[in-house]
């Protein structure tokens, strides 16, 4: 059973980190948690049941001998705590974005390489079973040639936009440096060598002034394809959506409900038998999800596992049995660069000579 320390004791812990090792109780025990601030973690400490709660990092490193750390601080954090943990010998999950700048996170990998230690990213929805799903579906050539995707996320406004205080308002790029490494992670598990970005913005919320924008939309251009992606943060909903686009078909994904479209004109008299379908089904990533096929387009629908579950099962499985594991430190060190690239032109956009109602770069 591997031991598991966690630091920063935030929101992301307390609704995923913390519930689903807990689920996880043959496979894992949490020996200690870490957070600087004494009120929150005496709170979690009480509601989740782990006493050994701790203000230091090295003390509980040197304490409680962690086999693997999962690092929830706020991103500026990063690359100490992680480093730390792995030169103490634990393997490190860590919460994205995986730092605030390429140099820092190919820091982190030089020291998972030096000690010989796992180091992975929670790129959480390449983890969601549609996602997954959709990836196997593209490198079958299932939709034929892969021409392009759309990815679209949509953030409440009340998450962070409404906050002056949130700590995503002080990243680089702003809410862009929150949500904006989701988009890109997703886009470069399918994109091949990015060549270049475009961005454009619009300021719409003159209520809440230290936004610079609430619809940021940027061209990820790569190779073999481009993403062209819409962020949102003014409406009072979420939604996360993609669609890939191929010579021969095109997958339509809800990643909040794990629906999978599987729109092809080839696809009806083939897929229609009921021994299709229920091949289809068994096949699949889970045998949690049903199919059905309405004229020649399947849908697929996955009802349990979220990516940060998923997520971290894999990470374990990575750790015990060096199996595949989709967001390595490499990984997070390549979707740092490219939001490198889309958060220089974005500020690069909003300076004075540049800018205007609408902002491009």
């Amino acid at each position: 059973m591997l031991r598991v320390a966690i630091v920063g004791c935030g929101v992301i812990s307390t609704r995923k980190y913390i519930p689903i090792l807990k689920r996880l109780k043959k496979r894992v025990t949490i020996v200690g948690i870490c957070d600087l601030n004494e009120e929150i973690l005496k709170q979690v400490s009480t509601k989740f049941g782990i006493p050994e709660a701790y203000t230091d990092f090295s003390r509980m490193l040197e304490e409680q001998h962690p086999e693997v750390v999962v690092v929830c601080t706020p991103p500026a954090a990063h690359t100490k705590v992680v480093i730390e943990a792995l030169e103490k010998g634990a393997h490190v999950l860590v919460e994205k974005p995986m730092a605030l700048t390429s140099v820092d996170c190919q820091k982190m990998v030089d020291a998972s390489n030096q000690h010989g230690r796992k180091l992975g990213v929670m790129h959480n929805q390449v983890f969601n079973p549609a996602f997954e799903e959709a990836c196997d579906l593209v490198a079958k050539g299932e939709i034929g040639k892969f021409l392009g995707m759309r990815t679209f996320l949509m953030t409440p406004v009340d998450d962070m936009t409404s906050n002056p205080k949130h700590w995503a308002h002080r990243l680089p790029g702003g809410v862009l440096g929150e949500t904006g490494p989701h988009a890109i992670y997703l886009s470069l598990a399918l994109l091949d060598n990015v060549t270049d970005v475009q961005v454009c913005w619009k300021k719409q919320l003159p209520e809440y002034p230290w936004s610079a924008a609430e619809d940021i939309r940027f061209d990820v251009i790569a190779d073999n394809g481009i993403n062209s992606v819409t962020l949102m943060y003014g409406s009072n909903q979420s939604g996360a959506e993609i669609e890939i686009v191929g010579t021969e078909g095109m997958l339509k994904l809800d990643l909040q409900s794990r629906i999978l479209v599987h729109h092809n004109r080839q696809v009806g008299t083939e897929l229609l038998t009921p021994k299709a379908i229920i091949t289809s089904v068994v096949s699949g990533l889970y045998q949690t999800g049903t199919a059905f096929a309405v004229n020649g387009v399947v849908h697929r629908v996955w009802k349990t596992l979220d990516g940060h579950y998923i997520g971290i099962t894999r990470f374990l499985d990575y750790v015990e049995k060096n199996a595949q594991f989709r967001a390595s430190g490499e990984k997070g060190k390549l979707t740092t660069e490219v939001l490198d690239m889309v958060v220089r032109k974005y500020e690069e956009s909003q300076r004075p000579a540049a800018s205007s109602a609408i902002g491009q770069g």
